[in-house]
């Protein structure tokens, strides 16, 4: 009983992760929508800031998604359905789209005294590249647990 007590609280923490991976991303893409309200200089302080606090949680949460993935990989046997493959497969995506827009145009974005609108355009198609990707991987892990 212990040891599925402790599968659980692994899995609680590896959904918890992606759910705050794929729900921040989905609000920093509703806060542009939200920003056309303000004038440029408060639109792009705020898409700044929201894009800076979303990313740099992203670095506590994606060891953890890693690092609880693998072991729930591994408690599985390592031999898993096709689902958890494109579920891993749209992890690695993820993780590969973060990089890119902590290192490109959000850093080029806090150096800048004015950060340029097509800074912003670029993160927000990452963005959206990153939540259709955690949608793909919630539907593939859903459509595995099934089967």
């Amino acid at each position: 009983m212990t040891s599925s007590l402790l599968w659980g609280v692994v899995l609680a923490l590896h959904l918890l992760c992606i759910t705050y991976w794929v729900g921040g991303a989905i609000f920093c893409l509703q806060t542009r929508r939200t920003t056309r309200l303000l004038d440029a200089q408060q639109a792009s302080t705020v898409l700044l800031q929201s894009y800076s606090r979303f990313l740099r949680a992203l670095w506590h949460v994606i060891p953890l998604a890693i690092l609880s993935g693998i072991a729930l990989i591994i408690h599985a046997g390592g031999h898993l359905p096709w689902p958890y493959h494109l579920m891993a497969l749209c992890g690695l995506l993820m993780i590969i789209l973060f990089l890119s827009m902590t290192f490109g145009p959000l850093r080029t974005a806090r150096r800048a005294l004015r950060p340029q609108p097509q800074l912003f355009t670029t993160l927000h198609r990452r963005t959206a590249l990153m939540a259709l990707c955690g949608i793909i991987a919630i539907f593939a892990g859903a459509l595995g647990g099934v089967g």
